[in-house]
């Protein structure tokens, strides 16, 4: 038996020795951040996303610490996590920001983290400030955090959804709305004004920032193999136009109707991405795709392209119940109705009929603008009756109808027997008679 030396036995233990860390150094190796750096399973964590840059803004001397260089990052995020409630019950706010940058920071893809905090701190913890910037603050810390894990796990729809909610209905919707959007607009935290540049780059109105986002989520939404879990499809994929709706009636419910075309276009855009961006697109349901802008033209087509495996019968029921499911035929009669110039006129005559009444007392200007757009809003009801069912519509004529009433007695005349929009007060007694009593227990008589 052939006997090697000591030094030839080391030369082949070097060699097995680097044989074997080759594939180690070639899949292992550590990125330097870039998409193509480092090894294989270096640029696959990059290319899905599951790299984990940080173990975590972390005291190094806590206990905390300790878990996560044993392993225990999942103990260390509870820990972090029952740290966070007590900080907020406590309203430790700047630990609190503390705890949450470290929870994301030790799962920063654990999609969960980021929408409960970012609804915690747009909701939970901006309710507890009294001052009105203050509770903007945290809503814009609320949306700031939402970004942020949106930006780090852009294959969660979701997140791009939520941001949107922030900016949409949580500052479009709050009681204190009226300053909300106007901070979004000129934030009174900056030095020399203007919008925060984290939560409102291009300076737009709120709803059309929330817009943006919603797009962002259903273009993610778009991309193959992803799903999402928020809502029917049909109605997340709608909010891109329904934030473009809330823009459009801004005008009307914050009194805007200083410029009519603005208003028209705002509406005429709503109508167009209503019918030809949300209303074309497929859904499938169990008698194959359908399209909510269905035409039985449309529909014979998409039967022949599926083969013919569902009749048109069978299509035009699923699109009636998902029409029914988005309300899709309210929102297109809405867009409709509201772009027109009548329609806006109505609600502009309502809108400064009240501010007479209330502000000036001018009980004489505001029985002629009333009435003026109670008789245009009975034409548009008598056009498009459906729209006695719509909640908003009818609420704005009733208390049109209370108010004028009340300018009427106020300057001792009686109400007479026929009057524009008779047939709905009629119709809707319990209502008129709480919109009536909301009216005298606000200004008397």
């Amino acid at each position: 038996m052939n006997r090697i030396s000591s030094q030839q036995r080391k030369l082949v233990y070097l060699i097995a020795m680097g044989l074997l860390l080759a594939p180690i150094v070639y899949f292992g190796a550590p990125g330097d951040g870039s998409d193509d750096s480092g090894g294989q399973l270096s640029q696959l964590r990059s290319e899905y996303d599951l790299g984990e840059t940080s173990l975590g803004n972390v005291d190094p001397a806590s206990a905390t610490m300790n878990l996560v260089l044993l392993g225990l990052r999942g103990i260390a995020s509870n820990m972090l996590w029952g740290q966070a409630v007590e900080q907020k019950d406590q309203k430790d706010w700047a630990g609190l920001r503390a705890t949450v940058d470290s929870i994301v920071l030790l799962q920063p893809h654990f999609k969960q983290v980021w929408e409960f905090q970012g609804w915690n701190l747009a909701y939970n913890v901006s309710a507890e400030w009294d001052g009105v910037a203050d509770r903007y603050e945290w809503v814009k810390e609320g949306a700031k955090f939402m970004i942020k894990g949106s930006d780090r796990n852009q294959k969660y729809p979701e997140l791009a959804w939520e941001t949107g909610r922030i900016l949409g209905q949580k500052i479009g919707r709050a009681d204190e709305k009226k300053y909300f959007r106007e901070y979004f607009l000129d934030d009174p935290t900056r030095e020399g004004g203007g919008p925060d540049p984290d939560v409102n780059p291009d300076g737009k109105d709120n709803y059309l920032a929330a817009k943006d986002w919603f797009v962002r989520a259903n273009e993610v939404e778009d991309q193959p193999g992803i799903s999402q879990s928020r809502l029917a499809r049909v109605l997340f994929r709608s909010y891109p136009v329904r934030s473009q709706i809330d823009y459009a009636d801004t005008f009307q419910s914050e009194g805007k109707f200083d410029e009519i075309e603005r208003i028209r276009e705002a509406w005429e855009v709503a109508s167009t991405e209503l019918r030809n961006d949300w209303g074309s697109e497929r859904f499938m349901t169990p008698a194959g795709a359908i399209i909510l802008e269905a035409n039985d033209e449309a529909l014979e087509a998409i039967v022949k392209e599926e083969g013919e495996r569902f009749s048109l019968a069978e299509k035009r029921e699923w699109v009636n119940r998902r029409q029914n499911m988005s309300n899709y035929r309210y929102w297109r009669l809405r867009c409709q109705v509201e772009s027109e110039e009548e329609t806006i006129n109505a609600h502009r005559n309502l809108f400064l009929g009240k501010r007479a009444l209330i502000d000036r007392g001018d009980v004489v200007e505001a029985e002629r603008l009333l009435t003026e757009g109670m008789v245009a809003m009975e034409e548009i009801l008598s056009e498009w009756p459906e729209l006695e069912q719509e909640d908003n519509f009818r609420e704005e004529c009733l208390k049109a109808v209370v108010l004028w009433r009340g300018a009427k007695q106020a300057q001792g005349k009686d109400v007479p027997a026929d009057f524009p929009l008779r047939n709905l007060w009629d119709s809707y007694p319990t209502e008129a008679a709480e919109y009536t009593e909301l009216f005298r227990t606000l200004y008397g008589g």
